[in-house]
């Protein structure tokens, strides 16, 4: 047990720490205004918010402490429960619906997204089927195709909810792990290529998605409709400044912004802590992705570098669309921002992932002390 504490990779703790307080204390400064006028509880937000974070991370160190390879043994019970529990999300009655959209399960008080539960599971299971089929991944039809299968159905169960964003961000994260399998590149072009044309059909398929298109083109044509969350999202971002007007001090948070500690608390970041604090957590995910490009670099096996891979991507990913969505530079998704944002589901789940990666980093950290350990008993 202490050599495996000795592993533990404090440089990845420590970046996902930090992430954790600022989105925490970020969640406050954004919600308490709301949450007051809404529930009477200035900490009402801040409260549940702790409570996942509390749980995420007793779970991402139990996890730690996990072997990986033995998901690769569970994966197939795992992919029932995914897909049961996306199939239930469906059901009238069992789903519980939110701003239009049924994604939630309820359990008493929580809510619990399953199309969370499935980013992660849908990597475990990738991890597993193109590491078993290196020998044959050139085979299109019995290599490359059998678990595209599973990832269509995943897919278009989420779409349905609907919820294209978390869709999305499952295709690039399983994709990931397809373009470092070995696969033909012709096989790739042609996988993305239908990808990105499914998704482009499906983002002008439905009014509500044609005019997240057409406002994120040109917001100001309808400052008061359409446009109007992203209008107020330019003010806040343009009032930021160098240094921003300071923590609690926001005025876009009192009513003008909304979902301005969800999806849109990029920009009351830049409102109150300016381009500095911008950087600061810009800084943060690109340590994040260049310890998981680490970790995927040395991994034990291949399940561990795909495994590594797909996290890395489908969180750096999922951060890059939400930065986007909140500058104006891609269309508003509704991709919340890992581990700063609120949104319980995304934090725990979120953090059973980074769990899975310093697993694999401890493994990587014990592997290098047996190895110099055995050199020096030979010398």
């Amino acid at each position: 047990m202490k050599n495996k504490i000795a592993s533990i990779d404090f440089s990845l703790f420590i970046t996902v720490f930090m992430m954790i307080l600022i989105g925490l204390m970020m969640v406050y400064s954004a919600s308490y205004t709301y949450a007051i006028l809404e529930y009477g509880n200035a900490t009402h937000f801040f409260d549940r918010q702790l409570m996942w974070i509390v749980l995420g991370l007793i779970m991402f160190f139990i996890v730690s402490f996990i072997p990986y390879q033995l998901y690769g043994k569970l994966i197939a019970p795992m992919v029932i429960l995914m897909l049961v529990l996306l199939t239930l999300v469906l059901i009238p009655g069992v789903g519980v619906e939110r701003n239009y959209s049924t994604r939630w399960l309820g359990f008493g008080p929580i809510l619990f997204q399953p199309s969370e539960i499935a980013k992660i599971i849908m990597i475990l299971y990738f991890a597993k089927a193109y590491m078993n089929k290196r020998d044959y991944i050139e085979d299109f039809r019995k290599g490359l195709l059998p678990p595209l299968i599973l990832l269509v159905v995943v897919f278009a169960l989420i779409v349905l909810q609907p919820d294209l964003g978390t869709g999305i961000s499952l295709l690039v994260a399983c994709g990931s792990i397809l373009l470092i399998s070995a696969a033909r590149w012709h096989h790739l072009f042609a996988l993305g290529a239908v990808a990105l044309m499914s998704v482009i059909l499906l983002a002008t398929s439905a009014d509500y998605r044609s005019d997240r298109l057409t406002s994120f083109m040109d917001p100001f044509a309808d400052p008061l409709g359409l446009g109007f969350q992203m209008v107020n999202s330019y003010v806040a971002i343009g009032t930021g400044g160098i240094t921003g007007a300071g923590i609690g001090n926001s005025i876009q948070k009192l009513g003008f912004l909304p979902e301005a500690h969800t999806d849109f608390i990029m920009a009351i970041i830049i409102e109150e802590l300016g381009i500095l604090g911008l950087s600061a957590i810009v800084i943060l995910y690109m340590l994040l992705l260049f310890k998981g490009f680490e970790i995927f670099k040395y991994a034990p096996d291949y399940f561990g570098k795909f495994i590594a891979f797909g996290v890395t991507i489908q969180i750096c990913f999922q951060a890059v669309l939400n930065l986007g969505a909140v500058s104006g530079l891609l269309p508003i998704t509704g991709i919340t921002l890992p581990l700063i944002s609120y949104g319980g589901s995304s934090m725990l789940i979120t953090l059973i992932g980074l769990g899975i990666l310093m697993n694999i980093s401890m493994q990587i950290s014990q592997r290098k002390k047996n190895s110099e350990r055995n050199v020096s008993k030979a010398i």
